[in-house]
């Protein structure tokens, strides 16, 4: 009777974990963009430039390489997670779109 009671006891226990908030922690991921690091990019800028204001890219796909994509994910808790995309497309070594 003494070892149910205390199974019993001990669900109950464990089981209201989940009932409580637990604290969840920020996960930052990826670059982050600034609109005034955007803003500096413009047409005819080198990768080199490029890479000199927005740093490397994260993301490096080998199938289109005239193109960089930047990505910043930003989560704080249990709140929706918001994501930031720029893609740069270049045509002979020097920046052409900004997407």
């Amino acid at each position: 009777m003494r070892k149910s009671f205390i199974c019993l006891l001990m669900m109950l226990v464990l089981s209201s974990c989940s009932y409580f908030s637990i604290r969840r922690p920020v996960i930052e991921q990826g670059n982050i963009i600034t609109t005034e690091e955007v803003s500096k990019l413009h047409p005819g800028m080198s990768e080199a430039q490029v890479i000199e204001i927005m740093g490397e890219p994260m993301l490096e796909n080998i199938f289109t390489p005239n193109r960089m994509e930047y990505v910043y994910t930003y989560q704080n808790g249990i709140e929706p997670r918001t994501e930031k995309r720029v893609k740069l497309f270049f045509k002979q070594g020097r920046l052409e779109a900004i997407h």
